[in-house]
């Protein structure tokens, strides 16, 4: 049976005196959040696997309570809709999951003025067989490893990122960029947000990662690359991602989430076969 090995990790960095990333890994076949060692191999079923990265915002604690409600209300709404018969069913489970959060956080904005204005990215990944499906808004990142390849499958909802997409700007100048950390939608922020779906048909030996920019910020994708290639295992690759954010100064809270599949029931990659994705845009 096709199955996947999971590890998540955050760190506060060596600037920020908060940690207001949060993450979430949950098995939902049995309804298990968590890393324990039990929890680390999950088998790839109709239920899934949910995993999700999302990196607050906000004065005071509000970016910690942000992305903390986030993981949160995607983790009850998603493992109430298990399983998913077909991926557009996934789909809308996770379109539902993304307005709940949203609608979540500004309610809880209202309630306490000291956290207007809060909000959070969001990165999931719903694993239910041989399809993955990516669901997104903000600025944290999903990647495949496949081979000695890295993707970024997920655009950044940034000026830079557009900037980016539609080929005014070059990764590599996005760093010196000045405007690099405005989002141009976050979950909380606004009324209506049109999140970002993404499709990869998953073949055996792929590596997904989840991360805040607190990981791409100060470490390049090359570096990334490197350090995945070296580290399999996906507990050993997110202690080394995370430390190597912090060694190159550490600027921002930085969470990484690895998922390494395999197993009978996942197609070899063939050749050099690239990643493809499939995208497809909603409002909400």
């Amino acid at each position: 049976m096709a199955q996947l090995e999971v590890f998540a990790r955050t760190e506060v960095g060596c600037v920020r005196k908060r940690n207001e990333d949060h993450f979430v890994v949950q098995n939902l076949q049995t309804g298990e959040r968590g890393l324990l060692p039990h929890q680390r191999v999950q088998p790839l079923t109709s239920r899934g696997t949910l995993i999700a990265v999302c990196d607050g915002m906000g004065g005071a604690a509000a970016g910690d309570v942000a992305s903390r409600i986030a993981v949160d209300v995607l983790s009850a709404v998603v493992h109430s809709k298990a399983p998913f018969p077909t991926t557009t069913a996934a789909q809308d489970v996770m379109h539902e999951a993304i307005t709940a959060v949203n609608d979540k956080i500004r309610a809880a904005a209202v309630e306490d003025p000291a956290r207007h204005g809060m909000g959070t990215t969001l990165t999931a990944a719903l694993a239910f067989g041989p399809e993955l499906l990516i669901g997104h808004v903000g600025d944290s990142r999903a990647y495949i490893r496949r081979g000695r390849s890295l993707t970024q499958i997920t655009t950044d909802h940034s000026v830079v990122g557009q900037l980016i997409a539609a080929g005014r700007l070059r990764p590599d100048q996005a760093r010196d960029y000045e405007h690099r950390n405005v989002l141009l939608q976050a979950l909380g922020v606004q009324p209506r947000v049109g999140p970002e779906f993404d499709v990869v048909q998953l073949r055996a030996g792929d590596v997904l990662m989840l991360c805040s920019d607190g990981l791409t910020g100060p470490v390049t994708d090359e570096q990334i690359l490197g350090l995945m290639l070296r580290y399999e295992d996906p507990l050993r690759c997110c202690r080394a991602l995370t430390e190597a954010a912090c060694a190159a100064g550490g600027p921002d809270n930085v969470t990484v989430a690895i998922a390494r599949f395999s197993g009978e029931g996942l197609e070899l990659p063939h050749g050099r076969e690239e990643v493809a994705v499939h995208r497809v845009q909603l409002a909400v």
